[in-house]
């Protein structure tokens, strides 16, 4: 019960931000392009980075997966007050039962999220999962994040970002990565977070410029 109460306030937290903030979408041509294609796809955040998106992508019956941890059980009881579908596993428990449930998901035509350096890091590296479900079904990978101008930076592992409430907050696509059968998934791994790192730093860019 007090994991549900912790979990209520949380959300209502996240709403408040949301509602208060001034929200500019960037580089939505690709999903709007994957979307008239009746396309799904896979979206890629950093472990850091994912707090506001679960306002900013709430209600889209987006499968993330989530890990088996007690921090992950709070993640996935918030996550799902927005909408989300909550697989639980990760590199060191269920993940690989969770992966066989992601792509079942997505031959239904399911939009599927991972954290890719998630749920412990290390700090911004892809971990083999999400390039393992892409190259299965063949979706491609879509990089996301959010900068915001005034925001809380925790001082842990993956320098969790908090923004603050009566804000000017950025969300931001990057372009897709594929992930064929025939491609070496180290260089993907590489590729994925260059992507990633580059569209977070232009968006932090485009924060302070703002």
């Amino acid at each position: 019960m007090i994991n549900k109460l912790i979990a209520l306030i949380g959300s209502i937290a996240i709403w408040f931000i949301g509602i208060t903030s001034r929200v500019k979408i960037i580089n939505t041509g690709i999903i709007e392009k994957f979307k008239k294609e009746d396309q799904n796809y896979i979206y890629a955040f950093w472990h850091g980075r994912q707090l506001f998106l679960v306002y900013s992508h709430r209600f889209r019956q987006i499968n993330i997966l989530i890990s088996q941890s007690q921090d992950g059980q709070l993640i996935a009881d918030i996550t799902s007050l927005f909408g989300f579908k909550a697989v639980r596993g990760s590199s060191t428990r269920g993940g690989l039962r969770a992966l066989v449930e992601l792509v079942h998901a997505a031959a239904a035509g399911d939009v599927l999220a991972f954290t890719p350096d998630g749920p412990k890091g290390p700090y911004r590296e892809v971990q083999s999962g999400v390039l393992y479900v892409a190259q299965k079904t063949g979706l491609p990978i879509v990089p996301l994040t959010f900068s915001a101008k005034r925001k809380l930076v925790l001082n842990n592992w993956d320098k969790f970002v908090i923004p603050l409430p009566f804000n000017n907050i950025i969300v931001a696509n990057g372009q897709p990565v594929y992930v064929h059968n025939t491609d070496n998934l180290e260089e993907k791994k590489k590729e994925l977070q260059f992507s990633l790192n580059l569209l977070t730093a232009e968006t932090d860019k485009l924060m302070e410029e703002a």
